[in-house]
């Protein structure tokens, strides 16, 4: 998720960056371009709740030259559905003229042959469509709309006709509930089958309905028999690159009983750093400027890119603040994340491993 290779080559300036609670570089930010969506997803507020207008695509792309004066080296546009802005291609293409690797996260429902064919030719390097389970009913009632599996299935298809014109890799993204848990055992094949490159298995966030989250005996049925299946499958398929990626809910007792409770950090930021303050950030569709995703409405924003520039929230206090507070323990909030669990590991053996030490 990160350019992580960025890092060692500019590893004091990291490592000072940490111990003086400073901004590095935002490497990597997320771009939320509308907070609306045409599913009803069940595990899902953004058809719930109203919203005011989004920044106009004229503001992402200023957005985008601030970030990469910062020295950004991905972006990844997301919603709601952001294909619901008919103007997305026009990021990629700003993304990519300034040297800034461009990915999407879609439902597929708005993906024709034509979008497809302009959003690989603008050059998107990667993207997710949401397919929540290899059979048609599950992920039609998963997501409140008949005929989704269907357009989903062919956005994927269409994709992978136009991914000889660029760079671009295709991932399916599986957020895996007490809903279609059970139906997964196939989708590895299935994933190859309509032409992904890889597969990504998402557990659940109880914040819309706690009934979602899968209890003790369905976990253990999980990893018992069906994450063996994904693993043995997406290992040999190539679409899983560790055996521990289809076992999303963790494999030890107390990382089981942290799942249970939907901490899927499992225990994690209890001990160790998270540094997506030194090197991450989510911006708005209204603009507002969070460290990550997790903390988006679980805390007050730390600046708004439509009252001051990101260079100025990127530095200023409200952020710094932040970094203060996410060294061990991290915030509350991060207990329930699991994004960045690969990418801390490997921050926090770059530290440990060289001479000097770090400040905690």
């Amino acid at each position: 998720m990160y350019a992580l290779d960025e890092i060692p080559i500019d590893l004091e300036a990291f490592r000072q960056a940490v111990a003086e609670r400073q901004p590095y570089r935002p490497l990597y930010v997320k771009l939320k371009l509308v907070f609306a969506c045409n599913l009803r997803c069940e595990m899902c507020n953004h058809w719930r709740e109203s919203q005011p207008p989004p920044l106009s695509i004229e503001s992402f792309k200023e957005i985008l030259d601030q970030l990469a004066a910062l020295g950004c080296r991905k972006v990844h546009f997301s919603g709601g559905e952001p294909l619901l802005r008919p103007r997305v291609p026009e990021l990629v293409e700003r993304a990519t003229s300034l040297g800034i690797k461009a990915t999407l996260t879609t439902n597929g429902t708005r993906v024709d042959k034509a979008i497809a064919r302009r959003l690989v030719e603008s050059g998107l390097r990667s993207v997710n469509v949401s397919i929540d389970s290899p059979t048609r009913k599950i992920h039609d009632r998963i997501r409140g709309v008949d005929g989704a599996w269907k357009k989903a299935c062919r956005a994927v298809g269409y994709f992978r006709r136009y991914a000889h014109k660029g760079k671009l890799a295709i991932r399916i993204n599986v957020v895996v509930s007490r809903s279609n848990y059970t139906s997964l055992a196939i989708l590895p094949d299935f994933a190859k089958e309509l032409g992904a490159d890889f597969i990504n298995l998402i557990p659940v966030d109880g914040h819309c309905s706690q009934s979602l989250l899968l209890h003790r005996n369905q976990i253990q049925e999980f990893n018992a028999h069906i994450a063996p299946q994904i693993a043995a499958r997406g290992l040999a398929l190539g679409l899983i690159q560790d055996k521990s990626q289809a076992y999303p809910f963790g494999r030890s007792s107390p990382a089981l009983k942290r799942a249970r409770k939907g901490e899927y950090a499992l225990g994690w930021y209890d001990r160790h750093p998270c540094f997506a303050p030194w090197t991450h950030s989510l911006i708005d569709f209204n603009g507002r400027v969070y460290p990550c995703c997790m903390t988006r409405g679980r805390m007050e924003p730390v600046g708004d890119v439509s009252q001051e520039s990101f260079s100025q929230i990127w530095t200023g206090r409200a952020y710094q603040t932040i970094r203060e507070q996410m060294l061990p323990p991290a915030l509350p909030a991060c207990r329930r994340c699991d994004d960045f669990l690969h990418e801390n590991r490997q921050l926090l053996e770059m530290l440990v491993s060289s001479p000097q030490p770090v400040e905690a």
